[in-house]
């Protein structure tokens, strides 16, 4: 069992790409134990630096109904339709949250920041397991949560977000996070780079697919909404 005063060290390393924290993960006695907690701590930390920096982005921005009804004239102006303004009224309580708005509604960061970070975890970690398994690696599916766990390592940046106004770019981190997931993979399947690299690949895109569908099932949702 590794003690949390080696997680700053292993995470550091992970950020380099080095291959030391993914066998210290691999060889341990509960990787995906380890994975959970350093996820959770993580998270934690994030979600409870967004619910900082957003009240202090709230409090210097104008109201949300202020915002709100700006944007109404911005769309009433361009002689928008009517049903797209509909479908801003029923998706603006989560673009008024992104903004720094929501009252005690933030509090949910704590709470899901950690969560979504565990669920995405999981769903990648089984296609991932599952893909490196199909090009023949040979490691376990506890090694497997344990090194990309490290994956998230990147996520310390999102502890800035304390700050008002800062936004770290989730782009950047995913593809950072995917370089380390290759890393872990690699390390753990002992797969070739080219293979790990595609048993890294091939569950993202997967995943991505599905976010997009849901997406457009959300976007159809609220226009559909809109028009009736």
């Amino acid at each position: 069992m590794l003690q949390p005063h080696s997680y700053p060290r292993l995470l550091g390393q992970a950020l380099v790409l080095e291959p030391d924290p993914c066998v210290v993960l691999a060889d341990d006695d509960n990787p995906w134990l380890e994975g959970l907690f350093l996820i959770t701590l993580l998270g934690s930390g994030v979600g409870f630096s967004r619910l900082i920096g957003g009240a202090l982005t709230g409090a210097s921005l104008p109201s949300s109904e202020a915002l709100f009804q700006a944007t109404v004239q911005v769309l009433r102006q361009a002689q928008a339709a009517p049903a797209l303004e509909a479908a801003l009224g029923r998706i603006w309580p989560g673009i008024a949250l992104f903004l720094g708005h929501g009252g005690w509604l933030r509090l949910y960061l704590v709470v899901a920041t950690p969560l979504a970070m565990i669920l995405f975890w999981l769903a990648y970690g089984l296609l991932a397991h599952g893909s490196a398994r199909l090009l023949g690696g040979q490691g376990q599916w506890n090694a497997t949560l344990g090194v990309l766990a490290l994956s998230f390592a990147p996520w310390v940046f999102g502890l800035l977000q304390v700050l008002p106004f800062v936004r770290v770019p989730s782009l950047l981190l995913g593809v950072w996070g995917l370089l380390i997931a290759y890393r872990g993979l690699e390390v753990a399947h002992e797969l070739p780079p080219d293979r790990a690299a595609l048993a890294a690949l091939l569950p993202m895109c997967v995943l991505l697919l599905l976010a997009l569908m849901g997406l457009m099932g959300v976007l159809l949702w609220a226009a559909g909404g809109g028009l009736g």
